[in-house]
């Protein structure tokens, strides 16, 4: 009896457990016949919009350091928003509806909007668009668990370029920024149509823009029809090469120092290796930051003040700023007397404060009269009428020649874009130029550096070195090559005599107590600089503002106040390093240039001695 009732309790629950699993497969049959049966057409077609993509990985651009390897422009971690047009499309959405989409979750403002759309139309429907970059991390989150909702939509982790000194090199650095159409239409690298890709606008970013892009990289995805990466095919990926280093001859410890000296003026400096070519330092100053250009939340008012300073911030005034140079130039004109038989160290002319010639009378700034001088005193005092008086027996095709030995009225080959020429006027140039034949009245104006005669600050540095050298053609260079330390640049074929005369009178312009540069003398460890002042004029005060009292330089706007400028090299015994110095309306070289060049070489000398 007992096992007639254990049978029955085994074949109840065997009942129960099969009617369970009869239950289970019913549920199972009914999914699968679902699956296969009523939604066999849509998974059909989800099947096959899963696709192959080529996906483009950027090279970080190459990093640009100073002499020492100090970086000053470099790549920083970035989450950014990326669309692909194309995918978007597919799923019968338009790239407005998207937009709108994520505009609910992250801040989107028309603007950017319109630039999404604007680069959409411009590059092909596989490329992907960036839509906003330099997400935070809160951001960043929102769209990656929304992900499902935004077809065609990703975020990326990538890089950015940035400046970590800001003002300081800008200039000679440059900055990147957005792909332009012309740079799209010149060049059909698919690199210009990677989403964000900055191209150089300035500076080494623009001269070396395709040895810092690197090589594009590239991996294949497979991803499914909701645009979700189901497999990345690594046997197949292509790794991107980084842009190529470059490093520069200047040093950021002298740069900055330059900068935190000069920035509130409207000026540039230059100080060079007069054996080498090596520049060490380059600053043009009101100067920008680099950065602005990368930074989405700068406003257009924000540019445009920059843009319209009168100061002209974005201007590399050491390779475009044009001056007349000035008493600086009184070196060219005397060591053309020099090479023309003209003068000679027995040579003395008198200075009574004027010198009359033909129908015009030449004014000497001291109108007192400097009285009887020779080479060295005359650039110790900077005495207009002896070299007025220089000019009427030197041709200015000889002054004109010396000059363009020493680098003057031509580009010294800087890696920089936008050097300008400059010029030193002769009688070929008026009559091309002014239609006019050249006098000796031309000659005498050019003798002290004012008339037509146009530098660059740069070119002073350079005519300086080249003083200093002892008649070398050195080059500058601001990229250094670890291939030409011991390049040898030719000889100038100057009369080492007649150099050693005008290094003397140099000296004295800055080391006797009447020198006017004696604002730039300094003694360090028995080191001295030797140099030369210069003040340009920008406006002639007229016989009717004088008599409205306007008769000081002070009281004149300042756009119309003379240029002020000097040079200098030292150590005067055995001279390493030349330096220029303008500053624009300065008024004078001896109270506005000279000190600043002295606090400037006395920093290199501390630097490098």
């Amino acid at each position: 009896m007992r096992d007639a009732e254990l049978i029955k309790v085994f074949n109840r629950r065997a009942l129960l457990v099969a009617g369970g699993e009869l239950f289970l497969f019913s549920i199972l049959a009914g999914r699968l016949y679902q699956l296969q049966i009523l939604d066999s057409e849509k998974y059909k077609k989800l099947s096959e919009k899963n696709s192959v993509r080529i996906k483009l990985l950027p090279p970080p651009r190459g990093i640009i350091a100073d002499r020492f390897g100090v970086e000053l422009a470099v790549n920083v971690n970035s989450y950014g928003i990326q669309m692909i047009p194309e995918e978007v499309t597919a799923q019968g959405l338009t790239v407005e509806e998207i937009l709108n989409r994520i505009s609910e979750l992250i801040p989107l403002t028309e603007k950017e909007k319109e630039k999404v759309l604007k680069n959409v139309k411009r590059k092909r429907a596989f490329f992907p668009v960036f839509v906003k970059n330099n997400l935070g991390w809160n951001e960043m989150a929102k769209i990656q668990v929304n992900n499902l909702d935004f077809t065609g939509v990703y975020v990326e982790e990538g890089k950015r370029r940035h400046y970590p000194f800001d003002e300081i090199a800008a200039h000679v650095i440059g900055y990147v920024s957005d792909v332009t159409e012309q740079e799209l239409k010149n060049d059909p690298s698919p690199i210009l149509q990677l989403p964000d890709f900055k191209t150089g606008k300035a500076g080494i970013e623009k001269l070396m823009d395709k040895e810092l892009r690197g090589e594009v990289g590239e991996t294949i995805q497979v991803v499914n029809a909701t645009g979700r990466v189901i497999e990345t095919l690594d046997d197949k990926k292509k790794k991107a090469v980084a842009g190529e280093r470059i490093n520069l001859t200047i040093d950021k410890r002298l740069q900055e120092y330059a900068y935190n000296r000069i920035k509130d003026e409207s000026a540039s400096a230059v100080v060079m290796d007069i054996y080498n070519g090596d520049i060490l330092m380059m600053i043009s100053v009101p100067s920008y930051n680099p950065n602005i250009f990368l930074d989405e939340d700068v406003s257009a008012k924000e540019f445009e003040k920059l843009f319209t300073n009168p100061r002209h911030p974005f201007i590399n005034k050491a390779i475009e700023g044009l001056y007349p140079p000035g008493s600086t130039f009184k070196m060219m004109t005397a060591l053309a007397a020099l090479a023309d038989g003209k003068l000679n160290a027995n040579t003395k002319i008198n200075c009574a404060g004027h010198m009359d010639y033909g129908d015009g009378r030449y004014h000497c700034w001291n109108t007192a009269g400097h009285g009887l001088l020779n080479l060295e005193q005359s650039l110790l005092h900077s005495c207009d009428i002896f070299y007025y008086t220089l000019a009427t027996k030197v041709s200015m095709d000889v002054i004109q020649d010396m000059a363009y030995k020493f680098g003057l009225g031509d580009y010294t080959g800087i890696e920089l874009a936008n050097e300008k020429k400059g010029q030193v006027p002769g009688r070929d140039w008026k009559r091309n130029y002014k239609s006019e034949a050249w006098y000796t009245g031309d000659t005498i104006t050019a003798s002290i550096g004012q008339g037509y005669t146009l530098v660059t600050p740069l070119q002073l540095a350079v005519m300086t070195s080249r003083i200093a050298n002892g008649g070398f053609a050195v080059k500058p260079r601001i990229i250094k090559n670890k291939n030409d330390s011991n390049i040898i640049f030719p000889s100038l074929n100057i009369d080492p005599h007649h150099l050693n005369m005008v290094k003397k009178g140099m000296f004295s312009v800055v080391n006797k107590p009447n020198g006017t540069g004696k604002t730039a003398f300094f003694d360090y460890h028995g080191n001295h600089m030797a140099g030369k002042t210069g003040t340009s004029q920008v406006k002639r005060i007229t016989r009717e503002e004088r008599a409205r009292g306007v008769i000081r330089q002070e009281d004149l706007p300042w756009k119309y106040r003379s240029h002020a400028l000097f040079v200098g090299y030292a150590p005067y015994k055995n001279p390493r390093y030349a330096v220029s110095v303008v500053v624009e309306h300065g008024m004078s070289g001896s109270g506005a240039a000279a000190p600043i060049a002295k606090d400037l070489m006395m920093k290199t000398l501390e630097l490098y001695l």
